[in-house]
């Protein structure tokens, strides 16, 4: 039977099975009586085709230097996290350590940032000429 568009309606078992899975079945089995037909070739060029794939695919998706050594660093910063969380008894004293240990280095710079804009402000204010008053 045919709509008035020209297709076939789906009514007919030929052209629609009742559901997918039945040409599902249909296409398992014609593609397992191909392979026993065709013999162990077919096989081996799909293994070979596969493995062509994943060597393409591994090619394609490499890893990313910079974000191994984002990730080897932020690995090491946790192992020396727990590493002070075990040694001193708590999380609470391991940041408190590394407290310490980050305060002085960074009072240190920002001291000598803040001497070098002094002394860069004095420069300028003993370069520039008087202002003239009108």
């Amino acid at each position: 039977m045919r709509s008035w568009f020209g297709r076939q309606l789906a009514t007919d078992p030929v052209v629609a099975p009742a559901n997918g899975l039945d040409a599902y079945r249909e296409g398992r089995a014609d593609e397992r009586q191909r392979l026993q037909r065709d013999g162990l070739q077919v096989d081996r060029a799909a293994t070979d085709a596969y493995d062509r794939g994943r060597r393409d695919e591994r090619l394609r998706h490499r890893g990313s230097p910079l974000l191994a050594i984002i990730t080897l660093v932020l690995v090491v910063i946790a192992v020396a996290i727990l590493f002070l969380a075990i040694k001193t008894g708590s999380f609470s004293n391991a940041g408190a350590v590394l407290d310490n240990l980050i305060q002085n280095p960074v009072h240190a710079a920002a001291d000598k940032a803040g001497s070098a804009l002094e002394n860069a402000g004095q420069n300028l204010k003993e370069s520039a000429p008087p202002p003239s008053h009108p």
